[in-house]
């Protein structure tokens, strides 16, 4: 073998990701000349301008070797340096090396020799700063995301001498997509345990809707359109009538009342957030016609399901541990579960999916600024417009070229062709403008309608003959009841614990005798008990966890010594861990002894 194929060979073995882009075609920039005695490597540019690349270390800005770090590495050229650098971090940081010109990491693979890396943990990026999605997933899940509260950059030789404005992108982009992530890290205590006070107070209506589960496949072959308010819609909204009675009409909530006034009844209206200004703004003061159905998640505001009864849809969220926590008391099956994603658009393509429905369309699905606006014309937006973002993203467009988007539509962007990609079923993008969807075909909507609306049925007649959900509610209390029992016995052992941790603190003195200093630490070996449970409880998870990964970051940037500051400071957090775990424990009781109907669901 060569050296690129022994490379190859070493890389692979390590069983991480990479994130690599393809080399666009063309002539490199430039070409390796040779590595003189004292290793400085030579390369000349094609302009025959020749630059060099040495292995020194910038000393200032080198990882911290006491603290799990996530160190940020621009350049591959030298594996040397990188060597070098990794050897002064802690063993278990993680470097992303990344590579803002790819011709660098070709030229690694076929002359340095990253056998030198075999004792690092790394991973190697040379995908542009507007393509770090799938990057920032891996840092961001629950393998890596401890390490987010400690980061670090460091810049090559290369990068530091000749080209650093080559990684102030790639700078930007992390640092927004951090604070992204704090600030979205699920929810806030406090806003979990409202979703929670949702969840009860709604799942009194499962007995008088249908049964999800029963709802599976019921509507094979046929096809379903997800009709969005982008502005797009407009132009074609006239079309979109010729579909109804011979497709499934599954709408936002956001344009409804223009599909009505417009003579088009969806046959399904999708809603997911939590918030009253839902209620507010599509539904309080609204007339829905008697054959159109909600599609809704338990968490939305319980005047939202009452106003569609007998004639709500109300499926469990699919990976939220909430769900699984009440899933398992309802004694509901997988099949009871759907796919929301993040918004109402998510949710309604979640429904064509779940009731085998096809092809999925996509109307009014812009993701993207149009001529005249962000939303179609009619819709709660004409009054109260989104403001224009100061930073201006551009994606590829429905008809080539580039249109302007919005952060969090490039996010439901995404989110769509991470779930296209797992499904075999026909997803077409007949939107006929915004951004373009990978993973969809793009056809006329007139030419959709022409080639799939060939048979007239009725989906209120289908939905007639679902069964509705038959429930045990003396089996769901009896589960509740125990879990109420077990989580006030742990959060009374919690709070007899919390107490000796207090009152360790209180009496701490920096020249504590060894005795004593070996007795806090075995009581503190105590606190990881209560750690692990955390993750056994999924609803305690799920209320604490973004809490409790900001708890943990914290815990990983106390350095790794035997100092007696550190033993402080790794005490102070088990207190807040603790303060936090019996405070939730509390909340979590009173927040379900008060809004599960115990008495109003037979």
């Amino acid at each position: 073998m060569n050296l690129f194929e022994d490379n190859f060979a070493v890389i692979t073995k390590r069983n991480m990701p990479d994130f690599i882009a393809e080399i666009e075609p063309g002539e490199a920039p430039f070409y390796y000349v040779g590595t003189d005695e004292d290793g400085t490597k030579i390369f000349c540019r094609n302009d025959d301008k020749p630059f060099i690349l040495e292995s020194t270390i910038d000393e200032t800005n080198l990882p911290n070797s006491d603290i799990k770090q996530l160190v940020f590495l621009f350049g591959v050229a030298s594996l040397h340096e990188i060597q070098k650098v990794a050897q002064t971090a802690h063993k278990e940081s993680l470097i992303v090396i990344i590579e803002p010109n790819p011709y660098f990491l070709q030229h690694a693979m076929f002359y340095e020799n990253f056998e030198l890396l075999n004792n690092v943990n790394y991973i190697i990026v040379t995908e542009k700063p507007d393509k770090l999605t799938d990057l920032f997933k891996l840092l961001f899940s629950s393998k890596f995301f401890y390490l987010v509260k400690n980061v670090t950059f460091y810049l090559n030789s290369y990068y530091r001498k000749y080209d650093s404005g080559s990684i102030k992108e790639y700078i930007l982009e992390i640092g927004t997509a951090i604070k992204n992530r704090y600030f979205s890290i699920g929810n806030s205590i406090h806003d979990s345990l409202i979703g929670l006070i949702n969840n009860l107070n709604n799942i009194k209506a499962l007995s008088e809707n249908v049964d999800v589960a029963k709802l599976k496949d019921a509507f094979v072959g046929i096809p379903a359109f997800v009709v969005a308010a982008g502005p797009s819609l407009d132009k074609n909204i006239g079309k979109l009538k010729e579909a109804q009675g011979k497709g499934i009409i599954i709408a936002v909530d956001t344009i409804v009342q223009k599909l009505l006034q417009n003579g088009i009844t969806p046959d399904f209206v999708c809603t997911v957030e939590r918030g009253a200004i839902v209620w507010e703004y599509f539904y309080e003061n609204q007339d829905f016609p008697p054959n159109m159905h909600l599609v809704s998640s338990l968490v939305a505001d319980p005047r939202i399901v009452e106003k569609f009864k007998h004639r709500a849809v109300l499926p469990l969220r699919s990976s939220v541990r909430e769900y699984f926590w009440l899933g398992e008391k309802l004694g509901a099956s997988l099949n009871h579960y759907m796919w929301m994603g993040a918004s109402c658009a998510h949710l309604a393509v979640g429904l064509a999916l779940h009731v085998g429905a096809s092809p999925i369309v996509m109307v009014g699905q812009d993701l993207a600024y149009g001529e005249k606006g962000t939303h179609a014309d009619g819709t709660v937006y004409d009054k109260k417009p989104i403001n224009e973002e100061t930073e201006v993203l551009t994606v590829p467009g429905y008809y080539g070229g580039l249109v302007k988007t919005r952060k969090i539509w490039l996010e439901f962007k995404q989110i769509f062709e991470n779930m296209f990609r797992t499904t075999d079923r026909m997803i077409i993008n007949a939107t006929e403008g915004g951004a373009k969807i990978a993973g969809t075909s793009q056809q006329s909507l007139t030419n959709v309608i022409a080639e799939y609306c060939t048979k007239e049925f009725s989906v209120l007649e289908i939905m007639k003959g679902v069964p509705v959900n038959t429930i045990d509610w003396d089996e769901v209390e009896r589960k509740i009841r125990d879990y109420l029992k077990d989580l006030e016995e742990l959060r009374k052992n919690v709070s007899s614990h919390l107490d000796i941790l207090r009152l360790y603190s209180k009496e701490w003195t920096d020249s504590m005798p060894e005795k004593k200093v070996q007795k806090l630490y075995e009581t503190m070996k105590k606190t990881d008990l209560y750690y692990k449970l955390i993750n056994t409880d999924q609803l305690l998870y799920h209320n604490i966890q973004g809490p409790m990964a900001i708890l943990v970051q914290k815990f990983h940037a106390i350095a790794e010594t035997d100092s007696l500051e550190s033993l402080k400071q790794n005490l102070l957090v088990q207190i807040e861990l603790c303060e936090m775990l019996e405070n939730t424990s509390w909340l979590i009781i009173q927040v379900i002894e008060e809004n599960f109907p115990w008495n109003n669901t037979r």
